[in-house]
């Protein structure tokens, strides 16, 4: 895994949960505004308060975004295992990934969730960690292979987290 390939992989984390959290400032505003609305202050006064919150979360979001970069590269350049060559096997009902510093395994069943874009496929053992693949280093079959694997353990959508 090169730098970018370990940016590639944090940029669709960073993706998948910021849009999420976007996307609750609404329904939070909603619950800011309606008291509000209701009591006797102007609707007006709860919407620019709701205005104000959404601003706030997406200037947040907007500096976590720009931070994001050298924030992956020096923990990149700090971990020697990302840097290390990984070989992936195939087992019985799972995967095995192998480099200088040590194995992983994963069984299909045991991850947690599993997502991907034009550049990166991921596998989460756990909601923090995560196994990557690099698109450029791994070829389409075994990428589909892995992908029919997780969803026939269970996971039938990417980012979706197992019950």
């Amino acid at each position: 895994m090169v730098e970018d390939d370990y940016l590639a992989l944090n940029a669709l984390v960073f993706r998948r949960t910021w849009i999420r959290c976007l996307w609750l400032t609404l329904p939070t505003g909603a619950i800011i505004a309606v008291p509000i609305a209701v009591s006797e202050q102007s609707v007006i006064h709860g919407i620019v308060l709701m205005l104000v919150g959404i601003s706030g979360a997406s200037l947040y979001v907007l500096l976590m975004r720009l931070f994001l970069k050298p924030r992956v590269r020096r923990i990149y350049r700090e971990t020697y295992a990302l840097q290390e060559q990984a070989t992936l096997f195939f087992e019985e009902g799972g995967i095995r990934v192998e480099q200088a510093s040590g194995m992983q395994r994963a069984q299909w069943g045991q991850l947690v969730r599993w997502d991907e874009d034009e550049k990166i496929f991921a596998l989460f053992p756990n909601r923090l960690l995560a196994l990557s693949f690099p698109k450029q280093q791994v070829s389409t079959e075994v990428v589909d292979f892995m992908r029919d694997q997780i969803r026939l353990s269970g996971l039938p959508r990417p980012w979706t987290l197992r019950k």
